[in-house]
């Protein structure tokens, strides 16, 4: 996962991480310590977060996934 292109959507976005928190509907604590640890986001969040951002579905894997696997 590329924790520092999310933060910059979230920032391109015109949000703080509070406020994404907030519209994403993810407990504050809870997004603090899934961006120390982003292997353990789960399927609903990255939905979530996605929705949020209106990220589209290459952004999303690009984020969210970036080991590609041939």
């Amino acid at each position: 996962m590329k924790i520092n292109e999310l933060k910059a959507e979230i920032v391109r976005n015109g949000l703080t991480i509070e406020e994404f928190s907030d519209a994403a509907g993810i407990n504050r604590t809870t997004l603090w310590r899934r961006l120390s640890k982003p292997n353990e986001f789960t399927l609903s969040e990255i939905k979530s977060m996605s929705r949020t951002l209106n990220l589209n579905s290459d952004k999303v894997m690009d984020i969210f996934f970036a080991d590609k696997v041939s």
